[in-house]
């Protein structure tokens, strides 16, 4: 028989905001089918894993997880317990055998797969996995389940064609895919019935979206600014080669759009900007930039960067400290460089020594804290 039956699940989300959408997701398929969502993995006869592969250091979180219940399960015969996401696609088999314990896996493109693997689960005793699939089908969205009372996430696209060198997202979450804008602009209005007044755009690389009948980004944005009921709404994340001055237009003219943009630079050094494959060099990034402050008033800019890219010299590192000088980000989230299976960075040396990595991350974290206070201080008085 296929249903909860009153069994209880707990599920642990790690990554970025599209992983906890799609944990929303889940989480709303499994009520549908009966089964009770818990809050600690020990009320739990269902435990999932989220995981994350962007960096290394996500993964290690999660096996770190996934090892205390091996012991339970050892003893009782359960948790059942599941790896799903871009980590479950990046491992595929191979999961099955660095963590035993584990009943069944599926890739983010199999996540509507997940109450049909659980009962298998049950059922046959025996490994599932659940990583063949290039495209998400769209009912998966219609849930209705969410864990934010007034503000809400909404997948516009999913995957990535950027292939930059460090970034495993694509090997995870496959080629561009953009959902047709009615679809979600009726998922947007079914949010606005049920309370929700801010929106979240959601996607690997939003700006790149484009619908049926040659929907733009832009046009999308339009489409949400005019619904009503929507206080206000954002998006995450843009890629700098395919931003430009009718996106900038957009935000604004949109009064509903926030003036917020999260422009990831991730290097200031034009040759390292090559090796990573971005599509555009510090000059044009810094010409992005004033441009959009130009237009688009009292915008709230923030970013990404990586330290330690494979061999990333002291030159290259001034020329990314030197963007973070004249930008003055409201916020930057610093990484130090992983090297990520299947990318082009695999087959690099990674020849940065950690203490490098950690003394130029201290730099930069340092210099934006003093920043943030700075703002801080002038913002009071």
């Amino acid at each position: 028989m296929f249903g909860g039956a009153s069994m209880k699940f707990f599920i642990k989300t790690f990554g970025c905001q599209m992983n906890f959408r799609d944990s929303e997701i889940i989480i709303g398929l499994l009520l549908q089918k009966g089964y009770t969502l818990v809050d600690t993995a020990k009320k739990a006869d269902i435990v999932l894993f989220n995981g994350c592969s962007v960096r290394q250091h996500a993964e290690n979180r999660v096996w770190s997880a996934i090892g205390p219940l091996k012991k339970t399960k050892e003893k009782t015969g359960k948790p059942i317990i599941g790896l799903i996401g871009c980590m479950a696609q990046n491992y595929q088999k191979k999961a099955f055998q660095k963590a035993p314990c584990l009943d069944f896996i599926a890739g983010p493109n199999n996540i509507g797969d997940i109450p049909e693997l659980i009962n298998k689960a049950r059922i046959q005793n025996q490994h599932c996995l659940a990583v063949d699939k290039v495209i998400r089908q769209d009912f998966v969205y219609n849930t209705n389940y969410l864990s934010g009372a007034t503000g809400a996430n909404v997948i516009i696209m999913e995957g990535c064609n950027n292939f930059c060198s460090y970034c495993i997202v694509p090997y995870c979450r496959g080629r561009e895919r953009s959902r047709a804008a009615a679809n979600i602009i009726s998922e947007i209005k079914d949010f606005v019935c049920r309370g929700i007044t801010e929106i979240t755009l959601l996607g690997q690389n939003v700006n790149s979206y484009i619908g049926k009948n040659n929907t733009k980004f832009v046009d999308l944005l339009q489409m949400v600014n005019d619904l009503k009921g929507i206080k206000s709404f954002d998006f995450v994340t843009a890629h700098p080669k395919d931003a430009g001055l009718e996106l900038f237009y957009a935000m604004r003219d949109l009064p509903k759009l926030k003036k917020f943009l999260h422009l990831p630079v991730q290097s200031g050094s034009d040759r390292i900007l090559k090796l990573m494959n971005r599509g555009y060099t510090q000059k044009q990034y810094l010409k992005l930039i004033n441009n959009a402050r130009e237009i688009v008033p009292n915008l709230r800019l923030t970013t990404d960067v990586m330290v330690g890219f494979p061999s990333e010299t002291e030159q290259d590192f001034a020329d990314t400290f030197e963007i973070f000088k004249q930008v003055k980000f409201a916020a930057a989230y610093i990484f130090k460089y992983s090297q990520r299976p299947h990318t082009k960075c695999a087959e690099l040396v990674d020849n940065v020594s950690d203490a490098l990595k950690k003394q130029r991350h201290q730099i930069l974290l340092n210099f934006q804290k003093q920043l943030h206070n700075e703002i801080n201080v002038y913002t009071q008085t």
